[in-house]
């Protein structure tokens, strides 16, 4: 009973407060009232000074009101005892703070304890100010230790400051502990603090958790409690959840603004579902809510991840018509969408597009077309947008240079990745690691060795230090160079150094020197590596064995392989197609096709390219019977030939002289819808000039040409030589002519054709086209062989020219060539002319001539002839 009056009591005593307040604030609004309008009557026109008489009262009041609560709060502390607080370490003090039981204050004054309070509170402010949870929580722990009751505001204060700084953790723990505290229950502000952290942190479930006990900590949800938890959902991309919550945010009487439905817009674009969103700007409309620009670039976005970049820009048409002004990310993300799709053109046409309107573009816009531009190596693209990004005001950033850096070192630009990285330096960018490993990459691409030196230079001047990644890149390019003497010597200073070489740095040294064929040494770094522990790649290996399969070394490789057996480094197809095209190009049938059976033998199944290989060397050694036998085994294993296929075994057919037979695989081929390329034709070409076929020649010269396959020096060169051969001398000088006037001529197929018109208009007699030719191929730096000189000279001696044949002897020995003793147009011939003319002189001189021409050629050990290999030759 007492307990029950005295809650009784209690009420009726705060309720008689409360209609003392209230008509006590009535009867101060009435005389301000009376006191305004006397004034008003008194002195008409004087606004200011009623305004002034308005704030004065208004500060009056204020100061009684605070005075009064002062004295009340002071009542309150002395009649009741204070309660435990939670400790600052979290979970575990909170406890402590919450146990108010456990916990006796100090004896104190009123005054004291509010001056003790106001001390210990300040350091919690100052540390909240800072930023610094630790300090707030040892602030916290000494109120407790003092015997200092903490406040609502205290609590307040470290959950706002654990919730700034995303410890969602502590922010919960000190809520938790305000609620258990005893003081009151936490305000609106508090609860949402602890919802958006959790929001923030992506962590739904929690924010949604809050929301739903505040009723119970005795708060009333509000507007900014349901968005948080909409946010919360949005960040995860937990479309339905969203649209529920905002569902019952409005089932409960809250009244979603934009920035509820911009959370939602936001969750569809997160999912990429644009009708999802584009129906939510509907309802949004229909609810009477007008969207902002953040609201239509989530719909926006949400076109550009569903890739309808068409869809987005209607949308930013539409935010335009109702009279939203698109913003930079608007823009930025179609051009975002556009440079990931590669289509730079129209990323930049969005770009002027962008700035027409009157956005300014940022670096992260034009960094998103560089970003295209980077992936697919356009440099020119990207330097005109770097040249506006800087011409715009707009300073390019670390990400920028380094996008740049990335083009130079995809075509491997060593020296104008330096450029802007000094660039960069003058702009008082500092480049990272991440800028020096990417411009070291245009070294292994450019293979360049003297550009490292550069760059570590400039790599310095940065503050940077070269890694272990820095020099296994430099020694990778020396690799690629074949430079296996700098190779080493970058990897001795990595070590000298002090940094650890990793097992990339001794295999790139290792491959350099296999591949400048140097195989003593290669094998000296496979042993070190082996002796570190540490096993080489498969390419090391595979450049080893293509060192000893060069050397025919055929011992050497199999040890490799024993050794690749036992170091259980797994071989592959490439591996074995490798070391088969190898063998295959020396000419090795018998070497080729025991490493193809052996690559069958080991599981591996042989491609294309491996039965290509092995059909190939039986192409360069004349065996058609074994080739065709190669095609029918591939095709046995559902292996279906392909041009390269095709074109070795023509290859052989031509070699053989088998014009109808290569025709006949030509037939097939087409037959098989495999296109026949410039190769094909050469070799069809050439099996008919080797049949004797010349008619037949010209004609595949002439259908290559109808296909829409340009002939080269090797097809024009290969017909003329056929010609020559036969004695038309005008047939051959034709397709010469036709073979300059296509312009397909290299050096060695214009000599070649030169020699041979040359030497047929000779045989044929016709000393002055001869003449002229030779002239011609004299003017056009033609290699101008010893047979040309002596066929031509022949001619002269023939018409009882001696010295003109002499003349030609003396340009002989003049171009370095061995002048020939014998011969129709030879030095015996024109000395013995000479002499037949009664001129002993002459003929003596022509025999010395040639006799200081063979000592001194032979001294040098220089060319007895030039221009007559024909190109098929090499093959």
């Amino acid at each position: 009973m007492t307990n029950l009056f005295q809650s009784v009591k209690k009420t009726a005593s705060s309720e008689a407060g409360t209609w003392f307040t209230v008509y006590r604030m009535l009867f101060l609004g009435v005389a301000a009232a009376v006191l305004l309008s006397i004034f008003d009557v008194l002195f008409p026109g004087y606004d200011a000074l009623e305004e002034v008489g308005v704030v004065v009262l208004l500060t009056v009041i204020e100061v009684g009101r605070t005075r009064m609560k002062q004295n009340s709060a002071s009542q309150a502390n002395s009649k009741k005892q204070m309660q435990a607080t939670h400790s600052p370490s979290k979970a575990m003090l909170s406890e402590s703070f919450s146990k108010a039981a456990n916990f006796v204050p100090r004896n104190l004054e009123r005054s004291e304890d509010t001056k003790q309070a106001n001390l210990c509170y300040r350091p919690l402010q100052q540390a909240a100010k800072a930023v610094d949870v630790s300090a707030a929580e040892a602030a916290m722990k000494k109120m407790h230790d003092d015997g200092i009751v903490p406040s609502i505001a205290c609590y307040g204060t470290l959950v706002g400051l654990c919730a700034k700084t995303g410890d969602v953790v502590g922010a919960e723990s000190w809520l938790e502990a305000l609620a258990n505290s005893g003081l009151g229950n936490p305000n609106v502000i508090c609860v949402n603090m602890v919802i958006s952290a959790c929001a923030k942190s992506g962590k739904a479930e929690r924010a949604a958790a809050w929301l739903q006990r505040m009723p119970s900590l005795g708060v009333e949800p509000d507007v900014m409690s349901y968005n948080a938890v909409i946010d919360a959902c949005a960040r995860s991309g937990e479309v339905e959840q969203a649209e529920e919550w905002l569902g019952r945010m409005q089932e409960f009487g809250a009244v979603p603004n934009v920035v509820s439905f911009s959370s939602v817009l936001h969750a569809c674009a997160k999912a990429g579902d644009a009708s999802r969103a584009e129906a939510w700007l509907g309802r949004m409309l229909s609810a009477g809510v007008s969207p902002n620009a953040i609201c239509f670039n989530a719909i926006i976005h949400a076109c550009v991840k569903a890739d309808d970049a068409d869809r987005a820009a209607h949308w930013l048409d539409h935010m335009m018509e109702c009279g939203v002004e698109p913003t930079v990310t608007s823009y930025s993300t179609i051009i975002d969408c556009l440079s990931k799709r590669g289509d730079v053109t129209a990323a930049q046409q969005w770009l002027t597009r962008m700035t027409a309107a009157g956005v300014d573009a940022d670096a992260v816009a034009y960094n998103m077309i560089l970003g295209a531009c980077s992936r697919t190596g356009n440099v020119d693209t990207a330097e005109a947008l770097f040249s506006q990004m800087r011409d715009r005001g707009i300073k390019p950033n670390v990400v920028a240079f380094n996008l740049m850096l990335n083009i130079y070192a995809r075509l491997g630009d060593t020296a104008t990745a330096v450029r802007r990285l000094k660039e960069m330096r003058q702009a008082g960018i500092l480049a990272d690691r991440v800028s020096f490993n990417t411009a070291f990459k245009s070294l292994v691409k450019g293979a360049d060795v003297t550009g490292a030196s550069m760059l570590v230079k400039e790599m310095k001047s940065h503050g940077v230090e070269p890694d272990a990644m820095s020099y296994t890149a430099i020694i990778l390019a020396c690799a690629r160079a074949k430079n296996a003497e700098a190779a080493e010597n970058w990897l001795k200073k990595s070590l000298a150094d002090g940094l650890e070489a990793d097992v990339s740095a001794y295999s790139a040294t290792l491959e350099a020197c296999a591949h400048a064929g140097d195989l003593p040494r290669a094998e000296y770094w496979l042993t070190r590596m082996d002796f570190l522990g540490l096993l080489p790649s498969a390419s090391a290996f595979c450049a080893l064995m293509h060192a000893a399969a060069n050397k025919s070394d055929t011992r050497r490789i199999e040890k490799l392989f024993e050794r690749m057996k036992e170091a259980k480094v797994e071989t592959t197809r490439p591996m074995y197609n490798a070391l088969i095209s190898t063998f295959a190009r020396r000419g090795d049938i018998d070497s080729a096709e025991k490493w193809l059976k052996q690559m069958r033998t080991t599981g591996i199944d042989a491609d294309v390219a491996s039965y290509s290989s092995v059909i190939h060397a039986c192409a360069k050694s004349s065996d058609l019977q074994r080739a065709e036998s190669w095609v029918g085994k591939m095709q046995e294993v559902g292996i279906d030939p392909n041009v390269v296929t095709y074109n070795s075994v023509i290859n052989a057919c031509a070699r053989c002289g088998e014009s109808a037979r290569a025709e006949s695989w030509f037939k097939q081929m087409k037959c098989r819808g495999v296109s026949p390329g410039l190769l094909t034709y050469n070799s069809l070409i050439n099996a008919a000039v080797k049949a004797g076929e010349r008619t037949k020649a010209e004609n595949w010269l002439t259908d290559m040409k109808q296909q829409g396959i340009e002939p080269d020096g090797v097809s024009y060169s290969t017909v003329i030589h056929a010609w020559a051969r036969a004695h038309d001398a005008p047939r051959a000088e034709h397709w010469f002519r036709e073979l300059l006037q296509a312009g397909a001529a290299t050096k060695q197929t214009s000599s070649f054709s030169y020699n041979s018109v040359c030497q047929v208009w000779a045989r044929a007699g016709d000393v002055s086209r001869a003449t002229s030719w030779l002239q011609e191929a004299l003017d056009a730096r033609a290699e101008v062989n010893t047979n040309s000189f002596t066929a031509v000279a022949g001619c002269h001696l023939k018409l009882d020219q001696p010295e003109e044949a002499e003349r030609l002897l003396q340009r002989m020995q003049q171009d370095g060539l061995e002048v020939p003793l014998s011969g129709v147009g030879g030095a015996e011939a024109i000395a013995a002319a000479w002499a037949q003319k009664g001129n002993q002189k002459r003929a003596n001189a022509v025999r010395a001539m040639a006799k200081d021409s063979n000592d001194v050629s032979t001294a040098r050990s220089g060319p007895r002839s030039r221009g007559g290999k024909h190109p098929w030759s090499s093959n």
